[in-house]
């Protein structure tokens, strides 16, 4: 563990460097680093600025992205603690405000890079977080294309069909990404086999439900209300 006293030194030592050499991004990137490292308000809110001083002076995109992700992991923070105070309205407003400006973030980052997969993925979830169903969608459906995040970006996606009422359509969704999955005990594929088994309950294939929550309890016998619903069905 670094002491504050020489903590501070590096940041000046990082400071001189990078108004030495100003055209260096490199050296930017250091003393950002060291900004950050502590998690203070302050000096992150001094990085931000610095971070966009240099994109409006270079154009470099880049800083303006690191600029934005410093702000969204300070909302971030913020929304942790509140939540743990248990103010359910000030919870909602830190919630509310942390996905506004990642919309607006990501919004942004499309417009700079449309075809970058992983904005699309990103994009298509915070859409699909304010209840935009039909503008997540087809956002979705492109970031499938990325394997990293292909997963994921079906459990979205299926989500988003059954919030509009689709539930054949998230049946469809959900099944065939865990035909493609080799294990579907982890957390993503339990997510799958749960939002795939209430979609088919909805629908009225219960036996097919039955089955996914059978599944489940087999994986986690506490898994989320899956108990209950199994009981339920079979007072059906």
């Amino acid at each position: 563990m670094q002491s504050d006293e020489r903590h501070d030194e590096l940041v000046l030592k990082a400071q001189a460097d990078f108004e030495a050499s100003s055209d260096e991004p490199g050296k930017l990137g250091v003393l950002i680093d060291l900004l950050c490292r502590r998690e203070r308000t302050p000096d992150e809110l001094r990085a931000i600025g610095l971070l966009v001083e240099h994109f409006k002076a270079t154009g470099r995109y880049a800083s303006k992205q690191r600029a934005d992700d410093i702000r969204i992991k300070q909302l971030r923070r913020a929304a942790r603690k509140i939540q743990s105070g248990g103010d359910k309205t000030a919870i909602m407003e830190a919630r509310s405000q942390l996905l506004r400006f990642e919309l607006k973030v990501f919004t942004d980052r499309h417009e700079k890079y449309p075809t970058d997969l992983r904005v699309l993925f990103e994009l298509g979830v915070r859409l699909f977080r304010a209840g935009q169903f039909d503008k997540a969608i087809p956002f979705l459906q492109r970031a499938r294309s990325d394997a990293k995040n292909q997963d994921a970006c079906s459990l979205y996606l299926g989500r988003s069909f059954y919030s509009k009422g689709l539930s054949d359509q998230a049946i469809e969704t959900f099944s065939t990404a865990l035909d493609r999955r080799e294990v579907n005990d982890d957390a993503i594929g339990m997510e799958l086999i749960y939002r795939m088994s209430r979609a088919q309950e909805k629908s009225g294939a219960i036996k097919e439900a039955r089955k996914g929550y059978g599944q489940l309890l087999q994986f986690d016998y506490n898994y989320r209300d899956v108990r209950a619903r199994m009981e339920a069905l079979s007072d059906a």
